[in-house]
């Protein structure tokens, strides 16, 4: 359940107070509660910023033959590079990242492909009004 921290804390105490104190009663082994911290998850311009990079790299296979680690391919797509990096980096999913992971992540791709083409790869970066990008440190 998300909670605003513009919310009342005496409010969200008694909304949940009902629900905590029937599953605890009617169970024999305790209760599990979890609370933490919330966090934005990747944004859809920051989805649609992978998505070009993912095309930039195609469009730089095209043009030079390189594919990144090597990979032994007859073409290459953004499909295909999505999946791929998504192994490569251990990746399960993007879309329940925060945007900081999600940042990380595309920085990763980008700064892999400069390494492995010591330079010949140029990396691009969003320059959307209003892109919710975070430089990953």
């Amino acid at each position: 359940m998300f909670i605003p921290a513009s919310a009342n804390i005496n409010g969200i105490l008694a909304y949940i107070k009902p629900t905590i104190e029937a599953v605890f009663n009617s169970s024999s082994n305790g209760i599990d509660v979890e609370i933490k911290k919330h966090t934005r998850k990747r944004t859809t311009d920051q989805n649609s910023y992978l998505w070009a990079i993912y095309q930039h790299i195609v469009e730089f296979y095209n043009e030079t033959g390189f594919a990144p680690d090597n990979i032994n391919v007859r073409f290459l797509n953004a499909d295909l590079l999505h999946a791929y990096f998504k192994a490569r980096f251990d990746v399960k999913t993007t879309t329940k990242m925060s945007t900081a992971e999600f940042s990380k992540y595309v920085d990763s791709i980008q700064l892999l492909m400069t390494e492995q083409t010591k330079g010949e790869y140029s990396p691009i970066y969003p320059e959307i009004e209003g892109y919710d990008y975070e430089i990953a440190c």
